[in-house]
């Protein structure tokens, strides 16, 4: 099985359209390969896959687009199933693969065509293999068709946008009635994509993401591409930047103290409108340390499906073998940051171990590693000795030791009461749990400290009366975002008590 790739992720709109980037992009990794190439086009439904692919082939000289829609086997042989087209067996996956290899090797073939009254592909149709033939379907980034791809584009989008475009999509131009059309994408989209598709994202080249207009953007580009095209690339996108505001997110639980879905996810999209653009998954004040390790994966999972900025992911255990696991899994899921404490119960560890921990961590993984010290919790300190033996991107400090900041690449606070300090010691940005439940007020204080305003003591004072308002942890900022983000659930998991 082929390694997950190492994306480097970007942070808003370029200047040119995504179809002229990739042409572009294209033609220059191609341009010494003499042959056909299956370019794939992938991604759940309703994300703008078609629409793109189209304008790609426009961009390119010579090129096909190939619909694998017209490979989906018989309405008879899928409804008695239920599977709809993001299900392999929905679709004539051994054909596809004949085809990918006949367009790699440039040689004609007959394509199906799917007949949608019929439910069924009763005739064939020539197809000539063009130096870029576009793969354009919901399991065209599968992996068992990755081998016969010669470079996978994976297309997504917040679920909002994929349900409105299936049900103007699927009234509109397939008749179906809304009901069902909301099957559809409830079965095809959150079912089927989840269970076999969402894992080709980790194999593709290339990430774009189709937002609420339908513009699409680059949302990453995988590591050594972006070496290579450097140059193409940078004047058009902003790599992501670690610095600034980074929300600690709180991980809510239902009734049953069970992880609540919909809850982290309108918690999130929130967030996002009110301006945050880095998050903390598992951190402190996420509870990680009464989360299993599925619940974790959950957590990340649905941070990157649906908040559109930085997500960081910390991973830190007891444990080296636990903790290079999840940041090698962390990494996979689409963390554009590994974050990890100290190993903990073994207080006043040697500091020569603690270092040589965090490098072996940051050895076996290739995301930007943020080193977390917390002494108060973990009984061991992170000192400039330490970080001067680890390689590492950035260090968030909650014992707030602006002696560290010059001993870091980059300084992050945990202490609500000296963001502004840090900045002035030359601190890089803060990391909060309160922002959890009054995100404009922190918003206001990264934007006066990025433009140096002149209201940043007034923000600071208001943040400091805040926190001396709201004591008592993460019960107290559950109840807290209860009275902000309606049908919050402010259930907390022992040892932990429910705030009154």
């Amino acid at each position: 099985m082929p390694r997950s790739k190492t994306h480097v992720r970007y942070r808003g709109g370029a200047r040119r359209p995504a179809e002229a980037i990739l042409a572009e992009l294209l033609q220059r990794r191609f341009v010494d390969h003499a042959g056909c190439l299956a370019i794939a086009v992938g991604g759940p439904g309703g994300t703008g896959k078609t629409t793109f692919a189209r304008a790609l082939a426009e961009q390119l000289p010579g090129a096909a687009v190939l619909r694998l829609d017209d490979y989906k086997t018989s309405r008879e042989e899928r409804y008695p199933r239920n599977l709809y087209g993001a299900h392999p067996e929905a679709n004539r996956m051994e054909l596809i693969r004949e085809h990918l290899g006949c367009i790699r090797e440039g040689r004609a073939f007959d394509k199906p065509v799917y007949d949608s009254e019929a439910g069924e592909a009763r005739i064939t149709k020539p197809f000539a293999p063009a130096r870029f033939t576009i793969v354009d379907g919901e399991v065209a980034t599968y992996l068992e068709l990755r081998d016969r791809v010669d470079f996978a584009i994976f297309v997504d989008s917040d679920w909002k946008t994929q349900l409105a475009t299936r049900i103007s999509r699927d009234i509109e131009s397939r008749g179906y009635s809304q009901e069902k059309a909301i099957a559809t994408f409830l079965q095809s989209n959150l079912r089927e994509f989840s269970a076999h598709g969402a894992e080709s994202k980790k194999w593709a080249d290339l990430h774009l993401y189709c937002r609420e207009d339908y513009t699409v953007v680059v949302e990453s580009v995988e590591e050594k591409l972006f070496a290579q095209f450097h140059d193409l690339l940078e004047p058009d996108l902003a790599p992501v930047d670690l610095s600034g505001l980074i929300v600690a997110v709180l991980t809510p639980f239902d009734d049953a103290m069970q992880f609540d879905e919909s809850a982290f996810i309108a918690h999130v999209e929130w967030l996002a409108a009110n301006g945050v653009q880095r998050i903390l998954v598992n951190g402190t004040t996420g509870e990680f340390f009464s989360l299993s390790a599925a619940e974790r994966k959950l957590a990340l999972t649905l941070a990157r499906r649906y908040f559109p900025g930085v997500v960081l992911f910390h991973a830190g255990s007891d444990s080296l073998v636990q903790t290079l696991e999840e940041a090698r899994w962390g990494e996979e899921y689409g963390a554009d940051a590994i974050a990890a404490l100290p190993p903990y119960y073994l207080a006043n560890a040697p500091a020569e171990g603690i270092a040589r921990y965090f490098c072996e961590i940051g050895e076996r993984i290739d995301a930007p590693l943020v080193l977390y010290n917390f002494p108060k919790h973990t009984g061991n300190s992170i000192t400039a000795e330490i970080l001067a033996q680890v390689p590492h991107a950035a260090l968030k400090d909650s014992s707030a030791n602006l002696e560290l900041v010059r001993h870091t690449p980059r300084y992050f606070i945990g202490g609500d009461e000296r963001i502004l300090d840090c900045h002035r010691a030359g601190g890089v940005g803060f990391v909060t749990g309160r922002a959890n439940f009054v995100p404009e007020l922190y918003v206001a204080m990264e934007q006066s400290l990025e433009k140096r305003g002149r209201d940043s003591e007034r923000l600071q004072e208001e943040i400091t009366r805040g926190v001396q308002a709201t004591a008592g942890g993460i019960p107290t900022f559950k109840a807290e975002l209860a009275t902000r983000l309606p049908h919050y659930p402010t259930n907390v998991r022992l040892p932990l008590i429910k705030a009154l």
